[in-house]
Formats: C-alpha cells, structure tokens, sequence
C-alpha cells in the first residue's frame, strides 16, 4: 500500500497514511469520530479536553506502524495490524465511554465488537479488500485476537492506551500521562503467540503504569467528570425509555446528535440537557470507599452494577425518602479498577515472567489500586444538605 500523504499530529509529529487507509478515514462511519469526543463529560473538567475519537485513532495507526517496523512484520501482517488500530474505535457511541456502558447494558457489546460489525458493511469491506486485507481477520485483530497481531491493538500495553495516555495528558494539561513510548516500542519482542517486553523496558512500563495510576483519579474518575458521566447515563436511560431514542442508532450517533435529542426533549432529559449547557451539575453528597463498605456490602454494591432494575429502583427511593422526583439522586457504582498492563510479560535470559514478578512497583499498585474507587450520591445543589443525611447501608 503506498503512501499518499500525511498528517500532522501535534503529539508524533507526521502521521504518513496510505491510500487505501485513506479511502477508510474517507469514509462517513470513520469522519463520524471527529465528532466523538474522546473523554466523554471531561471537558466540563479540563476546558481543553476536547480532543476526538479521530485524532487518536490516527495516532494509534501511527504507532502500530512503529511496532510493525519493530517486529519486523510481513507486508501483510503491516497491512492488518494498521488497519485494525485505525478503525478500532469505530464502535464508540455518542461521549466515548460515557455511552458504552449503554451499549453493553442495552447491546450486549463492547465497541470493539461493534466495529467488527462495521467492517462487514460493504463500503468498508470493500476498501479492506481492495487493500488486499480480510474484514474478518481484521476484525479478530481489533478484538485481541490472531496472536501477537492481536495484542498490538488490544492488549497489556496496546497502541490504544499508549496513544490516549500521551493524547489525554497534553489536552488536559495534566502531566501523569507522559510515557516513555520510543523505551517499550523499541524493547517489544513476539514472545510466542503474544507480546512481551525486553528487561531493557522494565522501567518504561513500569511509568506506563503509574501514568494510568495517577491518570485515573485525576482525570478519569474525576469526582466533577463522574457526575456529568452519571446524569447523562440516567437521562439517555430516560431518553430511551420515553421512545426519543433507540438504543440501536446510539451506535451511529455522535455527540451532536445526543445533545439535539436533549435540547429539543421537554421534562427531565430536556433539564438535564440544559443542566449541561449550562454546568449546572449535580453535587456530590454521599461518598463511601472501598474500605468503608465493608466485606458484606461489597459483593451487593458491585453486583448492583449487573442489575440496573434494582440500581434505578434504589436511587428512586432514595429520591422518594428525601422529597425529590425520580431521578433526582443518583447512585454512582464505578467498575473496579483493572490494570491490563499488570499482566504484562518481561523478557529475561531464562524465559518470560509476568511483570509482578519483576517489579515491586507493580505489587504495590496492585495494592492500591482500590483505593482510587469510590461510591458516590448525587443530587441537585439545593438538596445536597437532605440528601447527606441517608444511611446508605438502609438501602442494600
């Protein structure tokens, strides 16, 4: 596939595409991510953080090519795995992350899952062959299958999040996501069917990991950007249930889209979209850690998260108790932290070890890594003082 031109990033500098990668951003399914914000409700954060879906699946692209030069791949392999890491987000809905939840909830799929289906659309499809790659195989690739191919795009230490961990830091101005990339990148090796790193880059993943550690508090579980997360879940949710919206179109939705659907709405999701406009946001007015649950609640909250019945049931008679509409207060469960980098292969004269047993480092934010979550109740700012009163406890 030879290259036709370049674009210019400002995170890797010139990003060389081509033609047949081109014909594929050409594409109105891959132009909807300019559209898609790429972390949700978290420029009501950090004003900066406008950045997209588009921007960063270049910048993906960019770096499977690096990893491909690495590895020394064959034509083909080159081919795939670049395809795979440019159309690997496809399948976000509306807000990114924000709206995947609905998509699992509603779908039963995770985005990856969606843009395998969109590559099997016929424009699509007929662009990757005509690059003389298979949609299907493709398709594997983005989902973390077909080997080491698989874990370039999705896997411990994937193009995805070493792209939006240095793409997330400069657009938020928050500087915990800088990472050595060119240190892993030029340590990586094909350890068997999957990917480890040489001892040479034990370090740079260990910054990875600490990157997402200290990313994760400070941008994306933001006390603030969770409450935005949590007030456009339940009014989408209501959006839903009310027949403004089939869940099934929030897969070819963009933000601009939602946010029409808000702004012409009347009752609660029309409130909540001119909430937004405004940033009139809920506050926070319960809070619980992992530590204050308590070894009997923990199994019940987070099993809440699998029954979105009783979960809406209990914010609603949370709402009930203290005067206030359906609603009106919102209970955030957050998914427990998962580090997919700590299960990471170091390569050592003798073998491949997992990368807790080659660093301490790793152990440690293991450790800590619950720390970071946290329960939380939201309400208007007037009812914050009523609502702070609840024993939460009564409601499990």
């Amino acid at each position: 596939m030879p290259t036709r031109k370049f674009i210019r990033d400002p995170i890797h500098g010139d990003i060389f595409i081509t033609e047949r990668e081109f014909e594929a951003i050409d594409t109105p399914e891959f132009q909807r991510l300019r559209r898609i914000k790429q972390l949700g409700m978290t420029f009501m954060v950090y004003p900066s953080a406008n950045h997209t879906r588009f921007e960063h699946s270049l910048g993906a692209l960019h770096l499977a090519g690096r990893i491909a030069d690495r590895l020394g791949l064959e034509e083909g392999e080159r081919r795939d795995v670049r395809l795979a890491a440019l159309l690997h987000d496809m399948g976000h809905g509306p807000l990114s992350h924000t709206s995947e939840e609905l998509l699992g909830r509603y779908l039963g799929l995770s985005h990856e899952e969606v843009a395998e289906g969109m590559l099997n659309t016929p424009r699509l499809a007929g662009i990757l062959e005509a690059a003389g790659a298979d949609p299907m195989r493709v398709g594997r690739i983005i989902a973390g299958g077909e080997g080491y191919l698989g874990k370039v795009v999705n896997g411990e230490f994937d193009v995805d999040r070493m792209d939006y961990l240095v793409r997330d830091s400069h657009h938020t101005g928050v500087a915990y996501g800088i990472i050595d990339l060119d240190r892993i990148i030029n340590t990586l090796e094909v350890s068997g069917s999957t990917l480890a790193v040489g001892e040479r880059g034990l370090r740079a993943v260990e910054g990875l990991l600490v990157a997402r550690f200290l990313m994760t508090p400070t941008v994306y579980l933001h006390h603030t950007s969770r409450i935005a997360d949590v007030m456009f879940l339940r009014a989408t949710e209501k959006a839903i249930w009310e027949g403004r919206l089939d869940y099934k179109a929030l897969c070819e939705m963009d933000d601009y889209d939602l946010q029409n659907i808000f702004r012409a709405a009347d009752g609660y999701v029309g409130e909540i979209g001119a909430r937004f406009d405004e940033r009139r946001l809920f506050k926070k007015a319960l809070g619980l850690d992992w530590p204050s649950l308590g070894e009997d609640l923990r199994e019940d909250v987070i099993g809440l998260r699998e029954d979105v019945k009783r979960w809406r049931a209990m914010e609603d008679r949370m709402a009930s108790d203290v005067g206030l509409e359906p609603g009106y207060a919102l209970l955030d469960i957050p998914p427990l932290p998962e580090y997919e980098e700590m299960e990471a292969l170091i390569l050592r004269e003798r073998g491949s070890v997992r990368i807790e047993e080659a660093s301490p480092l790793v152990k440690i934010l293991r450790e800590a890594q619950l720390s970071q979550w946290g329960l939380g109740v939201y309400t208007t700012k007037e009812r914050v003082g009523e609502v702070s009163k609840l024993h939460l406890n009564d409601y499990f």
